[in-house]
């Protein structure tokens, strides 16, 4: 904005320069219908004392000009008469005019707001910039890092599958693998009241030990090849010839992947159950409740202990 002053002359006259000029054609107006004043001053809701300022030429009491004019215009409009003639007496007000035209358009401009004289800068501390570069950033990291997340599976500890921190995998190698297929012994269990009876040689005999093969096979009826196996305690030595064999004494489960990285088996465990493998080594073995199962590797007996932690094992079988 131009710091100029406003030009006194080219403000709108002060009613108190225009000369006093009666408006007779209003006065006469409204005493031809014989309406007072005051009924008049009340029909336009102004005081009267303003109606005979107007009447009387003096314009120094009333507002301005443009009041004047239109007091007049409301008074014709009244009466029901032109208008025209008696505006003609008011005289025209002019128009401000602010500052000087012929500078006007090269004035230099000056910001009289405040956030146009702040620094750039502090763009950059608003919340939305700041919330905004805080997503870019999420969406960067979820993008970069590596799917580290495994959800555990039906039938396997979920305190051991996501690992723990400094954990490896140690691999036993025990010599040449044998070639064979995966079996999964599942031994039936005895009738209720029956029981097995574990042959641990001539002196251990009960006396009627002495019984028929025909008398006691009604007992136990294996529904696999290798159920005899499967009934036999833990400790037992077997002549089994797979690679890896693992039977649980108790409640455990089991995960065992192959050589081609396929899981070949992920289940539960539970007192009794045997199952072999030899196919595809080398195989990556994760143990739950380590304590609870017997490991045998070529039919050596194994112990997982030494590779467990929190009650986890996990080892590798070349």
């Amino acid at each position: 904005m131009n710091e100029d002053a406003l030009d006194p002359s080219s403000v709108t006259s002060r009613p108190a320069d225009v000369p006093h000029a009666p408006l007779d054609l209003l006065r006469q107006a409204r005493e031809a219908v014989g309406l007072h004043i005051a009924a008049l001053a009340a029909a336009l809701k102004v005081p009267v004392r303003k109606l005979e300022a107007l009447e009387a030429g003096r314009y120094e009491e009333l507002p301005d000009l443009t009041f004047a004019r239109a007091l007049a215009s409301s008074a014709c409009r009244q009466l029901k008469i032109d208008p025209g003639p008696i505006l003609e007496q008011i005289p025209m007000g002019q128009q401000p005019v602010l500052g000087n035209p012929g500078n006007a358009i090269n004035a230099p401009f000056k910001a009289s707001f405040p956030g146009a004289t702040s620094s750039q800068s502090s763009w950059f501390f608003r919340p939305s910039v700041i919330i905004t570069a805080l997503l870019l950033v999420a969406a960067l990291v979820l993008l970069v890092l590596p799917e580290a997340i495994q959800l555990p599976t039906l039938g396997t500890d979920p305190t051991s599958s996501a690992g723990e921190p400094g954990q490896t995998t140690e691999p036993v190698q025990l010599g040449s693998s044998l070639p064979g297929d995966v079996e999964v012994d599942e031994p039936v269990a005895p009738p209720f009241g029956g029981s097995i009876e574990e042959s641990a040689g001539p002196a251990a005999r009960p006396p009627g030990a002495d019984a028929s093969p025909t008398e006691a096979a009604p007992e136990v009826q294996p529904t696999a090849a290798s159920a005899t196996e499967g009934t036999q305690p833990p400790g037992t030595p077997t002549g089994s010839t797979a690679l890896l064999r693992i039977s649980a004494v108790g409640e455990s489960w089991v995960e065992v992947t192959n050589g081609s990285g396929a899981v070949v088996v992920q289940r539960v465990l539970k007192q009794g159950d045997v199952i072999e493998f030899s196919s595809a080594p080398p195989y990556k073995v994760i143990l739950g409740r380590a304590e609870a199962a017997q490991v045998l590797v070529r039919g050596q007996s194994l112990d997982v202990m030494p590779y467990a932690r929190n009650s986890v094992a996990r080892f590798e079988v070349k």
